[in-house]
Formats: structure tokens, sequence, C-alpha cells
């Protein structure tokens, strides 16, 4: 940018050309008129923002200790049916930060098993509060400020807690991080005023069975365990909903814990967001952006798995959020030509069977009367062609606006309305509808089966078995089955005998095939920074690097395919350690990434020296 660059003070940007870019002038802009130190014509703008004016460079230099604070890529807008909202106000790289929030309140998640209140570390009842009971690490964590609120609540109503049952989901502390909130209206009015204007979405929640359940398990608690009569039931649940609606979920080395954040909290929802959050070693929600932003667009972030179907997704925010979701993905029956929700039409897979076996029987009647044809190589390269010709039909299909772009729509049966829970589906090649709730049924109960499937820590021969036993059902890209082929691609290489050293070039190419199918649906869902693509990047590579040496060792493969092989492997664990560069070193993400660049300086010495010489 235009200007001089001074230390950390942003370029300055002549007015005319902020104002170009926003398709705005003086009168209808953001960016005021006059210079923010002198109140003279502004000539040019922050760099940083692209809001704030000022008459001249010296003075935008001595303005920025006062404006620093305030300076962001990004302002808040304000809509009937959004709310409050984040919008860029100037064109954004993939990686810059955009803000980073302290947190309004910690606690435990509502529903949780049980932990320690100090720590949040599992308990197993070892160690209790001297004061009211709660289970602790030890006394180290029984003074400190987070635990405070509850344990004076229970000490004042004169009858100790006593948990009992540890390591499953415990009622018992679905009132802890109301209690902590409500305490804050005498003990920390500030926060408590900031935490009060946040969306609550009370009358929308009210008579759900959310609001059911909660007036038993925390309402009813609160004034008759704990004796809080000073707070009344209306505003009981209106921090309710401000915790349903604006609660983070943060995950701890072992647990997971709740945060409420102020300025994050405007961060609009969209299934398919544009920003990246983690939190630092102090809980501070950091959030940047995922891709490239440009000015004008909302800031989003996920509410939700993205990896489900658009009917999960919505029951989620149906009943947790209180609204429903209108994103370009939710909308769209194929979403984004992922086709993460579609089942497959039996009867066009039948018709195109037959289509095929009579141009199979007509091609081989033609061989029949000229020179016998030579048979494709078999053993192990023949499958190893197989899994990676599959494999680059998956790429070539991966292109901007959908995982899939083949003009003729395939025998994929997508509902009519997503948005409607009750929504008739159809197949997109034949046209026959289903007027009964049969996609919902299947898809449920093939869930549950995945569900119970990953919570028995599955093996690979069980996942390959949940794959084929379902896969004339659904499309090969459905959330079920993106979910599964995930963890699937992590035991090549980590479960007893499958062992990366030990892994054989078809199972090593197994692993390829996955990753770049999983890889294939986050390039469109969660595309840009996000901890899947950089756990998966990372496997690949992985996949990559030892299919080239196990080619090349049985001579499958010449030492320029092998090289060539190791590059690409170079490229994935490259894009690996940039993407998760941006995760805490705490975290196993984190981790990962210091890992993916301690091995790209091996691998770039292994190809140098110990690679294939010529």
């Amino acid at each position: 940018m235009p200007g001089e660059s001074r230390g950390d003070v942003p370029a300055a940007v002549p007015l005319q050309i902020a104002l170009q870019a926003s398709g705005a002038s003086l009168t209808n802009s953001h960016t005021p008129a006059a210079c923010a130190e002198c109140k003279k014509p502004s000539t040019i703008v922050c760099g940083g923002c692209w809001q704030l004016g000022f008459c001249a460079r010296d003075h935008q230099l001595s303005g920025w200790e006062k404006h620093r604070p305030k300076c962001r890529p990004w302002r808040i807008g304000c809509s009937s049916e959004l709310g409050r909202f984040m919008v860029a106000t100037r064109d954004i790289a993939a990686g810059e930060l955009l803000l980073e929030d302290q947190p309004l309140l910690l606690g435990p998640k509502m529903i949780t098993e049980p932990v320690c209140l100090g720590c949040y570390r599992p308990v197993n009842g070892d160690y209790q509060c001297q004061s009211c009971g709660f289970p602790l690490c030890g006394p180290q964590c029984e003074d400190t400020d987070d635990h405070e609120a509850e344990c004076k609540a229970v000490r004042d109503s004169g009858i100790p807690v006593k948990v009992s049952v540890f390591g499953e989901i415990n009622s018992m502390y679905e009132c802890i991080t109301p209690v902590r909130i409500l305490a804050l209206r005498d003990d920390a009015p500030s926060v408590w005023n900031k935490l009060m204007t946040l969306e609550s979405n009370s009358d929308m929640r009210d008579g759900t069975e959310v609001a059911a359940i909660t007036q038993q398990t925390v309402v009813d608690i609160i004034h008759d365990r704990l004796r809080l009569e000073q707070f009344d039931t209306e505003i009981i649940e209106k921090v309710l909903g401000i915790i349903d609606t604006n609660g983070f979920e943060i995950r701890l080395p072992d647990s997971s814990i709740l945060g409420v954040y102020a300025t994050a909290s405007m961060l609009e929802h969209d299934c398919v967001t544009n920003t990246h959050r983690t939190f630092d070693a102090d809980l501070n929600l950091v959030v940047r952006a995922a891709i490239p932003i440009k000015r004008g667009d909302h800031l989003t972030s996920c509410y939700t798995d993205p990896l489900t179907t658009t009917a999960t997704r919505q029951e989620h925010l149906r009943s947790s959020k209180y609204f429903i979701c209108r994103c370009k993905r939710c909308v769209d029956p194929t979403e984004l030509k992922t086709y993460v929700s579609a089942l497959i039409c039996a009867d066009c897979v039948k018709k195109q069977a037959e289509e095929e076996s009579k141009k199979k029987s007509a091609a081989q009647g033609k061989q029949a009367g000229g020179r016998a044809s030579r048979g494709k190589p078999g053993g192990v390269m023949s499958r190893i062609n197989q899994i990676q010709s599959t494999s680059k039909g998956d790429q070539s299909s991966s292109k901007e606006g959908g995982a899939e772009s083949s003009e003729e729509p395939g025998p994929w049966i997508v509902p009519q309305d997503p948005l409607s829970p009750s929504s008739n589906w159809k197949c997109l090649s034949c046209g026959y509808p289903t007027t009964d709730d049969y996609p919902d049924r299947i898809t449920e109960v093939v869930a549950e089966e995945a569900e119970e499937l990953e919570a028995s820590s599955a093996t690979v021969a069980q996942c390959e078995a949940f794959l084929e036993k379902w896969n004339h059902l659904f499309h090969q890209d459905h959330a079920i089955f993106i979910n599964i082929k995930y963890a699937l691609l992590h035991l090549y290489g980590s479960e007893d005998g499958y062992e990366l050293d030990d892994l054989s070039p078809i199972h090593l190419a197994r692993k390829e095939e996955l990753c770049r199918q999983v890889l294939k649906i986050a390039d469109v869902l969660v595309p840009g920074i996000s901890r899947l693509r950089g756990s998966v990047l990372y496997e690949l590579y992985q996949a990559l690097y030892y299919k080239a040496q196990a080619l090349f060792t049985v001579g499958a493969a010449t030492s320029e395919q092998a090289r060539r092989i190791a590059m690409d492997a170079m490229t994935a664990l490259k894009e690996c350690a940039r993407i998760l560069s941006y995760e805490p070193e705490v975290q196993p993400e984190g981790q990962l990434g210091l890992e993916a660049k301690d091995e790209i300086k091996k691998l770039q010495q292994w190809i140098k020296e110990e690679g294939w010489k010529f």
C-alpha cells in the first residue's frame, strides 16, 4: 500500500482509493471525512482498518497510540434479521489476525462428566472441596477464582454436595456455569453488564424441550437446592439463553469446557465459515481469516459440526441456537455438489449397470471377431493402478463451487426442500420422488451404527466392512462415510498390524485414496486454514512418502517416478505445516504442526542425499 511504514503503524491509503474500493462516496462511506487528529478534510485512511481518516501521514503517526486498540479490518453492523455482525472493511488475507478476545467467563460444559471446578481435569472423587463437597484435583484448586461462586452458593445453603458417579455425564454440573454468571451481578457488575448485552433468544427458547429440561436441572436447583431466591426465573432463563447462544466449546488436553466471549459472539453463523478460531494458553479466543475475505463480506463462524448432513445441522441449530440456517450450503440440495446428504437411487444404478453390460457385451463381440486383446496386468500393480485412477478421478472433480462437477446429474437422491424436516426427496437423474420418510429413517439407522463403531475403538477391518456394507445406499462422500473414512485413514499407519513400516503398497494406496477423498470434501466445506485439512494433509504426506519407498523397493516405480511421489509428499507436508502453524502448541494439532516443520527438513535432506540419485 502507498505510504511510509513506520514501526507497527499501518501504511496510509489514499482516501479516493478507499472510496473507490468500496464503491462509496464521502456522504455514504464509513470512512470519516475529517482527520481524526485535527478535523481537517481527510486525504488518507489507515491501511489497517480503512475506517479512520487523516489529513496527512504525520497525523496518522501521531494518532497511532490512540487508534491502535481500535484498529481492525472489520466493523460492526446490525440488522433486524441478523442482529449484530462483523463486516470486513478491507480485503483480508488468509491467516490474518482478526481479533483476540478475552473470556468474560469460563465454566464446565452444561453436559459433562465430573471435572475439577478449579482446573477442569477429570476427577475420580479422591479429593473433595472442604467447603462445598464438589470433587477437585486437590487442595490447590479449592481457592481458585473460578470455583468461588458455586462453592459459596453450596456453602451458604448448608447442604454439601455429594458426587458418587464418575466417568459419565452428571447432571449436577448443569447449574455451575449459570451460577457463576449470576454471581457476577454483585461481584463484577461491569462484566455482568457486558454479558447482559449478548443475544439470549429467550423468546424462541421458551417452550422448547431444552427449556423444560433446564427448568428441572438448573432453575429448580438454583431456587430449591441452593436457595438463591434473589434471582427470579426470568433472569435465570435469560442467562441460560446467553450460554446456549454465545458459548464456545474450548478443548483442553483432558476435557472440554465452555467460554463466553463478548466480541467473538458477534461472528455470524455459516455452514462454510471464512474464519478459523483457536484458543491461546490463557484461553483467549483467537480468530483468523481461514480464506481470503473480500471487503464487504461478513465474517462467519460455524456453530455446528460442518461434517454432518443438512438435516443434522439444522436440527442442532434449531434446538440449541434457536434459528434456521439459510446459508448457500443449506439451501442447496447437493450441499455445494458435495452430496454429503445424498442417497443412491437403486433404479438408476440398475439401469446404468444394464447399459454398461450391454456395451461390454458388444465390445467383447467385436473383439472376438478380431485379434485377441492382451489382458490387463494383474497383481499388486493392478490394484494400485485401480486405486490411483479412482483418486485421480476424485481430484479432477474437485473444482471451485463443489466437489463434483459432472454435467450429468448422478443417481443421487436429495431433499427437495433441505430446510424442511418433512421434505420429500427425489433422484436428480430420473426425478423419481420419495413420499415417505425412508431417507431420514435409513440415515438415522446407519448414523447410529457409525456412532457405535467410532465409540468402540474401531479397527481397520470394522471400518472397511462398514463402508462395504452400506456403499450401495449412500453417496461415497456422504457425511457418515466421510467421518468413518477420517478415522480409517488414521488407522492405516497406527493400528497394530497396520503400522506405517508394515503397510503394503496396496494399503498405502488405500490410505492415500482415503486422504484425497476426505480432502476433496474438506476443501469445499472447511476450506483454507482448518484443523481437519491440516491433520489429513499430514496423513497424506505419510502415505506418499512410504508409498514412494515401497514402490521403488519392489521395482514398481522408476527412480524418477518415486522422486515425483516424494515431492508430492513434500507439497502436502509444507501445506500441513503452514495450516497447523496457527494452532497453539498446547493442542495436539499444534504439536503436529511442529512435527511437520521438523519433518520438512528431514524430507528435504532425504530427497537430496538418501533418496534416488541420478
